[in-house]
């Protein structure tokens, strides 16, 4: 009787995990506005993206030199506007990914944190995308709802 209890019980386990998401999404109308932006003057535009599904109830968190951006989950993305100059990217997951980069005023930047087994959890790596692969990959994404900065 125990063995069957532990069937039925696993099923419902992995249907619930499986329709879960760490991170939930925004409004089509908000999500669609994100995309068009582009960066304000004397800024940089930086669009973080998670375009894969796999580890899509693990949370992973960005900051930008210390300042939370927010997070992603499986197919989602977050978008910050930067001060232009030297800038660390770090994304968190169950290890953490971390990236030099030197933003330009006026320039929209693509990242993508591809996503890995781990031990506990999914791990990851920040990487740099050139604009014609973010923009495509952009395409596959929802905009995250765990934003700083809220679009108006």
């Amino acid at each position: 009787m125990r063995k069957y209890r532990i069937l039925i019980f696993i099923p419902i386990v992995l249907l619930f995990l499986v329709s879960c998401s760490a991170v939930g999404r925004m409004p089509l109308e908000v999500d669609n506005m994100v995309r068009e932006m582009r960066p304000p003057d004397g800024k940089a535009l930086v669009y973080i993206l998670r375009p894969t599904s796999f580890g899509a109830i693990v949370r992973m968190e960005v900051t930008s030199n210390g300042n939370y951006i927010g997070a992603t989950g499986g197919g989602r993305y977050i978008y910050a506007i930067l001060e232009p100059g030297n800038n660390t990217l770090i994304s968190k997951a169950e290890n953490k990914s971390e990236l030099q980069i030197v933003l330009e005023a006026g320039k929209t930047y693509y990242f993508e944190q591809k996503v890995k087994m781990g031990i506990i959890m999914a791990r990851n790596e920040l990487i740099r995308l050139d604009d014609a692969e973010g923009r495509e990959k952009l395409l596959k994404c929802a905009l995250s709802k765990d934003l700083t900065v809220k679009p108006e």
